[in-house]
């Protein structure tokens, strides 16, 4: 029983909250059962003294105004009306007269204390007791009486507290069961709330099993009353839910990634097979090393590319903080693309605000205008017009990139700037990449502190849309630009 009970209530917290619970009730009715008996006791026995002093006083104030002669009369009186026991006592500690019990000769200390402290002249009262419960015991008074200003006799008068004791155990016996059932009754509910206020922890420990096991659709169906749980399980299933998000994320990259490399290694491997069939002339190994250093240039495009949104991902995406004039650098990257969108004859229109300065990596941001233009370049029909546009609209520059091509179906604009991801339905991506881009452009806008969007309808051309914020609008970008530049000037 004692090692069933130290191994499972013990070593659960349910377990020991209960026993707290029961720990707590039986303090709480052991501190009112002693107060109940103290209060009550005190009560009851400040009764049967204020009785005792009022008979006292009676008979002491008819012996003292009575002659000594008469005395016995009187208390023979007395005793036929009162069924208390009744001593008068001589100032050597002889009996004079006794009634039902002789009180001197019980040689109690306590009623021996109470004769000495009559003679001195002082009333005083005590509890003649052979045990806590016994039937014996008495509450005694001794009262002095006086003849001449001085002691002649001691007067003492008796009750038993039999009826007193026999109510006080009863009173045990009942306050004793009822705790019992109080004990009983609050362990049981203890233990039961317990159980059903830690039943959604049961539910969560084995969902939190499942999903460490691989089933990530698992989720929290626990429908608890209890706010921080109810939080607690809403927590968790935003955080299942990130996690499977996460898992799918990574295992879609995983083969996209796969694919997009052994595209080109395939091409590679099945270009040197050839090459190795038949003896060849040297400009034929010539062409097919320049068509194999092209495909591992393609190979090595798509791993910085991976390197690049991984540390992204990571949080460790490093790029300069720098006062960039925004204008100018749009403006030189429109003047770039002039002699590519004359092969198609596109013509470019450039409505660039002056004075446009924004902090951040120049080159980085160079490498999100060229994506967007070429993309622009690669959609749009001949002889169509392509529009850059940026403003400065509050603290922000609003940049556009807009283009007259086939459109982008809604269902693929909010996966466009997930990694790998072509919306080759949408968009004739003949001459794609490899679908990094436009992720890698988010990822480089959001450093920054930006945002990056599309707006599209299928059929009326493209536009992206960035918005990055001013230099003076980024306060918090300017003081890591004044202390790098400190930093530098002190090196």
């Amino acid at each position: 029983m004692i090692m069933y009970f130290r191994s499972h209530i013990l070593r659960t917290f349910r377990g020991r909250l209960a026993m707290l619970y029961i720990t707590v009730e039986c303090s709480i009715l052991l501190i009112s059962a002693v107060l109940l008996y103290y209060f009550l006791s005190r009560q009851v026995y400040q009764q049967l003294d204020d009785t005792l002093n009022r008979k006292a006083s009676s008979l002491v104030q008819y012996l003292e105004l009575t002659p000594m002669h008469v005395w016995p009369q009187g208390l023979v009186k007395f005793s036929r009306a009162d069924s208390a026991s009744l001593q008068l006592v001589a100032m050597t500690g002889d009996p004079m007269f006794t009634k039902n019990d002789n009180l001197m000769a019980r040689q109690d200390r306590h009623i021996k204390h109470a004769f000495q402290q009559a003679l001195r002249g002082q009333e005083i009262t005590v509890t003649s007791t052979t045990s806590l419960l016994g039937k014996d015991n008495i509450r005694v008074l001794a009262k002095p009486i006086h003849r001449d200003n001085r002691v002649i006799a001691v007067l003492l008068i008796a009750h038993s507290t039999v009826q007193i004791q026999g109510f006080f155990t009863q009173l045990y016996w009942v306050g004793g069961m009822l705790g019992l059932l109080s004990i009983i009754i609050s362990a049981y509910a203890g233990y039961t709330m317990t159980v059903r206020s830690f039943r959604p922890l049961v539910e969560i420990n084995r969902t939190a099993r499942a999903v460490a096991a691989g089933d990530m659709s698992r989720r929290l169906k626990s429908r608890a009353q209890d706010e921080e749980i109810s939080e607690l399980v809403g927590a968790l299933n935003q955080m299942f839910q990130a996690l499977e998000d996460s898992f799918v994320a990574q295992k879609h990259f995983t083969a996209d990634a796969s694919h997009e490399l052994r595209i080109p290694l395939t091409i590679l491997k099945g270009e040197i097979e050839v090459a190795l069939r038949n003896p060849r002339s040297n400009e034929e190994y010539e062409n097919i090393l320049k068509q194999n250093l092209s495909t591992i240039g393609r190979m090595h495009r798509i791993v910085d590319d991976l390197l690049m949104l991984a540390r992204a991902d990571a949080g460790q995406l490093e790029l300069a903080q720098e006062t960039i004039d925004f204008s100018l650098l749009l403006q030189e990257i429109g003047q770039h693309h002039l002699i590519l969108y004359s092969q198609k004859q596109l013509n470019l229109e450039i409505d660039v605000e002056d004075d446009l300065e924004i902090i951040g990596d120049e080159s980085a941001l160079e490498r999100v205008m060229y994506n967007l233009l070429n993309n622009a370049y690669k959609y749009a029909p001949e002889a169509t017009t392509i529009a850059l546009t940026a403003r400065a609209k509050g603290e922000w520059i609003h940049v556009q990139v807009q283009d007259q091509g086939p459109g982008i179906d809604s269902e693929h604009q909010q996966h466009l700037f997930n990694r790998f991801y072509r919306s080759d339905d949408a968009r004739d991506r003949k001459n794609g990449g490899a679908g990094l881009g436009l992720a890698i452009c988010k990822r480089i806008i959001d450093v920054h502190g930006g945002h990056i969007a599309v707006a599209s309808v299928l059929g009326d051309g493209a536009t992206f849309e960035i918005e990055l914020p001013l230099s003076k609008g980024n306060p918090a970008m300017q003081r890591r630009l004044n202390q790098m530049l400190s930093t530098q000037q002190e090196t």
